[in-house]
């Protein structure tokens, strides 16, 4: 029996050229993968634009992807389980872009979007898109848990009108626009595919709190075997429900996650996430890996960040600047309801002013200023923000 996987993929682009073009959607490089006696068809999701006009102006901003699948391959609700993991690649893997909004919209669909925090007009932070056919840019990488064996093809489907699809040009959004005729790929799963993941520790005690401004994960093992170490994920939560896990953190980047390798005594292991933005709740999940590659990962912690407004009204709301410590850079968060003159700016300890990172009237809506220090030293710096009568000064600490 044929079973059928298809992706439906909305992308919005944001550009600074004058001239619609055609933006391209790709789903390519599937491939079959196992870890331990799990199954996963992994495959990447690519675009490239062409007729925009003017290529040194094009870069994107906000997206969405929707995926349809077979439900007797893949089980369903996907979203916001360990049975789906997306990852942002390629033109998207900065932090200067976030992915939101993972639900299930239907018991074969789920559906996330992507957004850009800052302007676009911080080109020095955002890539353009390829116009290369042949070198299409890289978004996402999907891997999704198999089920069950089968075979078929990933395709857009054709009760879906391509003029009712979107993508954005400067200010306007134009219907249509959109080209899904290379947005083929074969499935094939040989079974069998069901099994226990392989376990590589003894899990003794696991947790998670905020504390000073991070999050603080410790966890002890009362034993391991051939335990090459931990990789952490974290997702956005809203309630009960998990937006996309990404990685944040890896045994293959920082030491503090390797493994004890093989050892029947206790182990304590610390980790902290200094990048956290106020008002949010987060969703950790712990992984580790054994020797072979074979991966088991624990049931959520939830992490609940406080806000941090320095001061609202019912004109605006200003919340502190974040991450703190930070290096090299922080954002300084807030909405304006109503147009209003913002003034905020850094200084060192001496009171010499070091950037102006605003001064000017701001139009209704959110925004999130990026402060660099990566020309700076170590040390306690000084963000003064001031609206209106308010004058309120932070201490932002630079640690290199």
């Amino acid at each position: 029996m044929k079973k059928l996987l298809t992706i439906w993929i909305i992308l919005s682009a944001m550009l600074f050229a004058a001239v619609p073009g055609t933006v391209h959607l790709l789903y390519s490089n599937g491939q079959v993968t196992t870890s331990g006696e799990d199954t996963f068809f992994e495959f990447d999701v690519q675009a490239y634009i062409t007729g925009t006009g003017n290529e040194d102006d094009l870069y994107v901003g906000d997206g969405m992807v929707y995926v349809q699948y077979d439900t007797e391959m893949f089980g369903t609700e996907i979203a916001g389980t360990e049975n789906l993991v997306v990852q942002k690649t390629g033109l998207l893997n900065n932090s200067f872009y976030q992915i939101t909004n993972s639900n299930n919209t239907a018991p074969d669909i789920f559906g996330f979007s992507f957004i850009a925090l800052l302007s676009l007009d911080n080109k020095n932070f955002y890539e353009m898109i390829s116009d290369d056919g042949n070198d299409p840019s890289d978004l996402f990488h999907i891997k999704m848990k198999a089920r069950a064996s089968g075979s078929g093809i990933m395709q857009f489907p054709s009760s879906v009108s391509i003029e009712d699809l979107y993508w954005t040009l400067g200010d306007q959004t134009y219907a249509g626009g959109l080209d899904i005729s290379e947005a083929l790929e074969t499935v094939y799963i040989e079974g069998p595919v069901s099994g226990e993941p392989y376990t590589s520790i003894e899990l003794k005690s696991l947790e998670a709190a905020y504390k000073g401004g991070m999050v603080r994960m410790k966890w002890k093992t009362a034993s391991e075997t051939e335990n090459a170490g931990f990789i952490i994920k974290r997702a956005v939560a809203n309630g009960e429900l998990t937006g996309i896990y990404e990685e944040v953190d890896s045994y293959l980047q920082n030491d503090a996650l390797q493994g004890a390798g093989t050892t029947s005594n206790n182990t304590t292991y610390l980790w902290f996430d200094k990048s956290v933005k106020p008002g949010t709740r987060y969703a950790y999940v712990l992984q580790d890996v054994d020797y072979d590659g074979h991966i088991r990962e624990s049931e959520p912690l939830f992490v609940t960040i406080p806000e941090n407004k320095i001061f609202t009204t019912e004109n605006y709301a200003f919340s502190a600047g974040y991450p703190n410590p930070f290096n090299p850079y922080f954002i300084v968060p807030f909405e304006i309801y109503v147009p209003t003159q913002v003034d905020i700016r850094v200084y060192d300890m001496r009171g010499t002013l070091v950037k102006v990172l605003a001064d000017r009237e701001f139009a209704p809506g959110s925004y999130n200023l990026l402060m660099d220090g990566a020309g700076l030293s170590s040390g306690m710096y000084l963000l003064r923000t001031r609206v209106e009568n308010f004058t309120e000064t932070q201490k932002m600490m630079l640690v290199k």
